[in-house]
């Protein structure tokens, strides 16, 4: 009921085929957008994070051969997992908060 990607890969590491099959249209999905990424901002490297990519293995060997499949004039990236891992999206959100209020004026004048 509550299953979430950590469950679905170590069920598909498990052998389970009902898991195995919801994990090959997870990663088909995910090449998709990773290759229009790849497409458009020719990266010699992408950077997979959150707690998908803690998969490991179970993840990037089959990512990176759908990849593959798709690419056709682009070179095959570098797979790497974010060294955040699954803290990655909160950080990156943390920041981008804190860059923004850096940009708001900042006054010391008090209006009575």
């Amino acid at each position: 009921p509550d299953a979430d990607a950590a469950d679905c890969a170590r069920a598909v590491a498990a052998g389970d085929p009902d898991a195995a099959r919801v994990w090959t249209e997870a990663v088909d999905a995910l090449a998709d957008g990773l290759v229009t990424a790849l497409t458009l901002l020719d990266p010699g490297t992408l950077i997979v994070g959150g707690g998908l990519a803690e998969a490991g293995d179970v993840l990037f060997r089959p990512l990176g051969a759908a990849i593959e499949r798709r690419i056709t004039f682009q070179g095959a990236p570098v797979l790497v997992p974010a060294a955040l891992g699954d803290g990655a999206g909160c950080l990156g959100a943390a920041l981008l908060a804190r860059d923004l209020l850096q940009h708001i004026p900042q006054t010391t004048e008090v209006s009575t």
